[in-house]
């Protein structure tokens, strides 16, 4: 992370929206705002701490989630996350930033973790900063760092759904 560049303000008025498909998965869109003045771009990414709903809180405990195909003894777990789509997001141009990133991660909570319920969804204020070796020059990307809190019941069908792909492996590799 290069300390040196200051945070930038994504959530301001008049940043350009955009979508680029860029090398390392050539068939998705990446949503990223762009200010017209100072030229920087930064791709929005957001990640979710889910903890267990009526559970005392304890910041150490989350859900997560493991790469598909990842080492088993491998440091492969992580909450779930991902990359903002422009296919979501250039189809609102009026919604607010903090909203599209709202929605970003409750698809990426439900397409990797399979859970749907997610209660007192709220942005943390930390953000992380940060470039890709192979972006172009002032072009960074934000992970936007979330926290929510789901039943016990959402996160057993979660799990029943991994433990029934796991008994199904034929249907599985039909997925995407």
């Amino acid at each position: 992370m290069d300390t040196s560049v200051p945070l930038f303000d994504v959530f301001q008025p008049g940043l350009l929206r955009g979508q680029e498909y860029l090398p390392y998965d050539p068939s998705k869109g990446y949503f990223y705002v762009e200010h017209p003045g100072e030229g920087w771009r930064v791709y929005l990414r957001a990640i979710c701490f889910i903890h267990e709903e009526g559970a005392i809180y304890d910041p150490k405990r989350f859900l997560v989630v493991k790469r598909t195909g990842a080492n088993h003894g491998g440091k492969s777990w992580e909450p779930p996350k991902g990359q903002m789509e422009g296919k979501d997001a250039l189809k609102h141009p009026r919604t607010s930033i903090m909203d599209l990133l709202k929605q970003s991660i409750r698809r990426e909570v439900e397409e990797e973790a399979h859970i749907n319920v997610l209660h007192n969804l709220e942005h943390t204020g930390l953000v992380q900063q940060a470039i890709e070796p192979d972006f172009k020059p002032n072009t960074y990307f934000h992970y936007h760092i979330f926290r929510a809190q789901t039943p016990v019941k959402s996160i057993q069908r979660g799990l029943n759904w991994f433990k029934w792909l796991k008994e199904h492996p034929k249907f599985f590799a039909r997925m995407k």
